[in-house]
C-alpha cells in the first residue's frame, strides 16, 4: 500500500480529532511515510529525495524546539525546513532522540581530556549544530550533496556561528566520489587531532559497498581518541523495503562493531537498542538507564532500529 504524504497530512489537518492534536498528527504522518513504498509515479529524483528527507528532519526539530520540556532547540529549523519539511515532518520518535543523543556524543567529547575540537558531519542534510552549540573551540565540517547546499547556503546568510568555524564539503556519496580528499583540502581540518564523526540518517541509504568505502575513509583520518556515532538498522530491516521522501533504504548489518573494526580500526564499539532508550520530558535528557546493546545473535532475523558509537 502507498500512502501519499502531502494528501495524507492535508486531510488530517481538515479531519476533527478532538483527541488528536495537530502535533501528533504530524508524528503519524511521517510514521506511515517512513513505512510506506513509493511508487515509481510519485518517487522524486534520487538526489532530490535525499534533501526533500533532510528538510523533513529539519521540520521535526522545529516541533521540538518548541515545547516546554524540548531536549533540544533548533532556532533555525522553521528555515532550514521550508515549507514542504513543516507540512511533513520526519517522526519525532527517532528525531528527538537520535538530535539529542548526538549533541550529548559532541559535548562528551569536546570536554574529554583529550577533547575532540573538529566535528565532520556526514551526510549533515539541514543539521544547524554550528549555529547552536556554543562550544567556542569547535571546528564544524559538513559533507552532504551539492543539490542540499545550494539549498542550504542562502538560508544562512547573515546568521551567527556559535563554534569556531563552519566548512561544507559538496559530495555526492554513491558516485564514489572521495570527500576525505576534499576534507583534507580544507585548511581548517586536521587529521592529526581527534574527530568526532557523526553519521545521522545516512547509513541505511548506502549500499554496503558505499558504507565500507565511507569507512573507510573515516578511518583513515582518524587520529587517536575520535570517535563516531551513527544511527543504523539490522540487516533483515532492509527487506522491508523502507522509502523515506523517495529515498530507499538500501543497507543494515547485523556486525557494526565487527565491521567498524575492519574497516575503519575502531576497536570499542556499542550497539545500543534504540527501543531501549527512554525520552526524559521530565528532566530534559535522554536517558540510557534502562537501554541495552545487543549481540549480532541477538539481531539476526528481527527488525531492529540502532543507535552505533563507537571510539579509537
Amino acid at each position: 500500500m502507498f500512502v501519499d504524504p502531502p494528501q495524507l497530512f492535508a486531510q488530517l489537518k481538515r479531519a476533527p480529532m478532538p483527541s488528536l492534536p495537530r502535533r501528533a498528527a504530524q508524528a503519524f504522518c511521517a510514521l506511515i511515510l517512513w513505512k510506506s513504498p513509493m511508487p515509481r509515479s510519485y518517487a522524486l529524483p534520487e538526489k532530490a529525495s535525499h534533501a526533500f528527507t533532510a528538510r523533513m528532519c529539519a521540520g521535526s526539530r522545529f516541533l521540538e524546539s518548541q515545547r516546554s520540556d524540548a531536549l533540544f532547540v533548533d532556532p533555525l529549523a522553521s528555515k532550514l525546513a521550508g515549507p514542504q519539511g513543516l507540512a511533513q515532518p520526519m517522526g519525532d520518535w527517532i528525531m528527538v532522540p537520535r538530535t539529542r543523543f548526538g549533541d550529548d556524543f559532541v559535548l562528551h567529547h569536546y570536554m574529554k581530556a583529550r577533547p575532540c575540537r573538529q566535528l565532520v558531519l556526514l551526510g549533515a542534510g539541514m543539521d544547524a549544530r554550528a549555529y547552536r552549540l556554543r562550544l567556542p573551540e569547535l571546528k564544524v565540517f559538513e559533507v552532504d550533496l551539492p543539490i542540499l547546499f545550494q539549498e542550504k547556503e542562502p538560508l544562512l546568510e547573515g546568521e551567527t556561528l556559535t563554534v569556531q568555524s563552519r566548512s561544507v564539503v559538496p559530495t555526492d556519496f554513491s558516485s564514489g566520489e572521495d570527500w576525505s580528499t576534499k576534507l583534507q583540502r580544507d585548511e581548517h581540518f586536521d587529521p592529526t587531532q581527534p574527530t568526532v564523526w557523526l553519521l545521522e540518517g545516512l547509513m541505511m541509504y548506502l549500499t554496503d559497498r558505499e558504507a565500507t568505502q565511507t569507512l573507510r575513509r573515516i578511518g583513515a583520518l582518524s587520529a587517536p581518541h575520535s570517535a563516531l556515532f551513527f544511527d543504523a538498522i539490522s540487516a533483515s530491516y532492509v527487506r522491508q523495503r523502507i522509502v523515506v521522501g523517495g529515498a530507499p533504504f538500501l543497507g543494515g548489518s547485523d556486525h557494526y562493531a565487527e565491521w567498524l573494526k575492519e574497516a575503519a580500526s575502531f576497536g570499542r564499539t556499542q550497539v545500543w537498542d534504540f527501543n531501549s532508550m527512554r525520552v526524559d520530558r521530565w528532566n530534559q535528557r535522554l536517558s540510557k538507564d534502562w537501554a541495552r546493546t545487543v549481540s549480532p545473535a541477538e539481531l539476526y532475523g528481527r527488525n531492529v532500529v540502532l543507535f552505533v558509537e563507537s571510539q579509537i
